[in-house]
């Protein structure tokens, strides 16, 4: 029976080639666009490698000082007595005002000296980001995000190495000139990707580092992640190392045993904020260490809400808004659509009923023929999509982001085609299946 249903199905495609036409575009666009923001939000927020425990991580990327100075309100009453003497009674309120903010990332030694014994983290690390170095070679010039970071770095996040290893605890020790890179740095620097460069100079300004692992080029652009190269955090300039200030150029994340611990963490960074003591000489007085979930922390960013919890909130509704909303119209268009096919079907309806066709088969066979022209326009979409992934990814139109088909992804693609498809089709076949015998005859 279904190869009977696949066989008419693919008959009244040919039908009326413009309704297949607009049904198959607006399937197929629809579906590109939803998959390669699926793949573009799953490279930027995913559990991908080097980010793969991102759900246990607490990440903490900067800090602000505050200064609150208390502010004295008086007010003034005038009141005439009966003798005709004016008494004045006189009223002080405080109020407390924030004067003076600072924020940004934070300083080596403020993290060295204060977070360092977090009892509810598995395993932490310290790392600079955001420093950039050029190179030059044979007349070109290459500039590379440099980090500077701890051997845990490497424990706490899971790049995929291609050759080599990290450089350990004992290279941060004693500062030596080592370096990670990634496939793309060793593809620019040396014109290669082998492991041959395992143990190549590479000169980085005045200095001259070893190379020491090549890892895979994050997908993500995540600030934890997009460095070119990796050096030990000990063979950063030592005045950005030695800063006693708490404001500096270092972030920190912190893993917990498990997605749950995460609060814990945050509690211990809360109450050491709460209770920092600044030196007498300081012109801040209260301390506040931003912290949260990769998610929460892109949140509060992108909105400028220090609550993480809210600023989720104030990010992702709209999108998800939006989202429904792109989804709805071709659905409601494709309803449309599918109910002017099947009206044109009456006569066939009414003669399968008279020859002792039920409303359940008929339902069938409408939604059968529904859903192969929806995963017909998926097919399409999906190679478009494709086709498109490698092009952003070729001319680097996203920069540091790679849009990647993951099997994760391909799941959500064929579980929405599915959606689509029944909730498209649904409607005109059960109007269909109830459709009077004599009123489709006539």
């Amino acid at each position: 029976m279904l190869t009977n249903y696949l066989t008419l199905a693919l008959k009244v495609l040919r039908r009326n080639p413009f309704y297949t036409f607009v049904s198959l575009f607006g399937i197929s666009f629809t579906l590109l666009i939803l998959m390669l923001l699926t793949s573009l939000t799953d490279a930027m927020l995913g559990a991908n490698p080097p980010m793969s425990k991102a759900d246990r991580f607490l990440v903490m990327p900067m800090l602000e000082r505050t200064r609150t100075e208390t502010d004295t309100l008086l007010t003034v009453d005038t009141i005439q007595l009966a003798s005709g003497a004016v008494r004045y009674d006189t009223t002080a309120s405080y109020n407390d005002e924030i004067v003076s903010t600072s924020n940004g990332p934070i300083s080596y030694s403020f993290l060295d000296e204060n977070m360092r014994n977090i009892e509810s983290a598995v395993n932490y690390t310290f790392f600079q980001n955001g420093q950039f170095t050029d190179v030059y070679l044979d007349g070109r010039k290459l500039i590379l995000e440099t980090y500077y970071a701890d051997a845990a770095y490497f424990e706490v996040l899971d790049f995929v190495f291609l050759h080599g290893q990290p450089f350990g605890t004992a290279d941060v020790e004693q500062g030596n000139k080592v370096a990670v890179i990634t496939d793309k740095t060793a593809k620019g620097y040396f014109g290669r990707v082998d492991a041959s460069i395992i143990g190549e100079p590479m000169t980085l300004g005045r200095e001259t580092f070893r190379v020491e692992g090549i890892v895979a080029r994050p997908a993500s652009d995540n600030p934890a992640v997009q460095g070119d190269i990796i050096l030990p955090v000990t063979t950063a300039d030592a005045r950005v190392l030695d800063r006693k200030e708490v404001n500096g150029m270092f972030m920190a994340i912190f893993e917990a045993a498990s997605p749950a611990g995460r609060e814990a963490i945050k509690a211990e960074v809360d109450f050491i904020a709460d209770n920092y003591q600044f030196p007498a000489d300081s012109n801040y007085d209260a301390m506040t260490l931003f912290s949260g979930s990769g998610t929460e922390v892109l949140a509060s960013m992108v909105t400028g809400e220090k609550d993480t919890k809210k600023a989720v909130r104030l990010l992702f509704i709209p999108v998800v808004s939006l989202l429904v909303l792109f989804l709805s119209l071709p659905l409601i268009n494709l309803i449309n659509l599918n109910s002017s096919r099947v009206v044109e079907r009456k006569a066939e309806i009414g003669v399968r009923k008279a020859f002792g066709a039920d409303g359940k088969a008929i339902l069938f066979q409408f939604l059968f023929e529904n859903l192969v022209i929806t995963f017909i326009g998926a097919l399409i979409g999906f190679l478009l999509a494709y086709g498109m992934m490698r092009f952003i990814n070729a001319n680097e139109l996203l920069e540091m982001v790679r849009l990647q088909l993951s099997p994760k992804i391909v799941g959500y693609f064929l579980l929405v085609t599915l959606l689509f498809g029944i909730l498209s089709g649904v409607l005109p076949a059960w109007r269909m299946s109830r459709l009077n015998i004599s009123t489709a005859l006539r």
